[in-house]
C-alpha cells in the first residue's frame, strides 16, 4: 500500500519512463550500441541522461530525435 504522505511523480514522468541503451536500440530498429555511443560523445544522438555510470534516455527524447531525423530526410527529397 503505497504511504499518503509520499510525494507522486509528476504525470509526465510517469508517461515518460527511462530506456537503457539496448530498448532504445530496439527502437531504432536493431541500431548496435556502438553507433549509440558514438552518437552519445558526439552529441548527436538523442539527447541522453547520466545516472551515476548508467546511461538512460527519456522516451520523448528519442521520439523528438526521430521526428527531426524526419524533417531532415525530408527536407533533403524535396532539395
Amino acid at each position: 500500500m503505497p504511504r499518503s504522505d509520499a510525494p507522486s511523480l509528476p504525470e509526465a514522468l510517469v508517461d515518460d519512463p527511462l530506456l537503457t541503451p539496448e530498448d532504445v536500440s530496439v527502437i531504432l530498429g536493431g541500431v548496435p550500441p556502438g553507433p549509440l555511443k558514438r552518437w552519445r560523445t558526439q552529441r548527436t544522438g538523442p539527447v541522453v541522461l547520466h545516472i551515476g555510470r548508467h546511461v538512460r534516455y527519456r522516451r520523448s527524447a528519442v521520439e523528438a530525435w526521430l521526428l527531426e531525423k524526419d524533417r531532415e530526410a525530408v527536407t533533403w527529397m524535396v532539395s
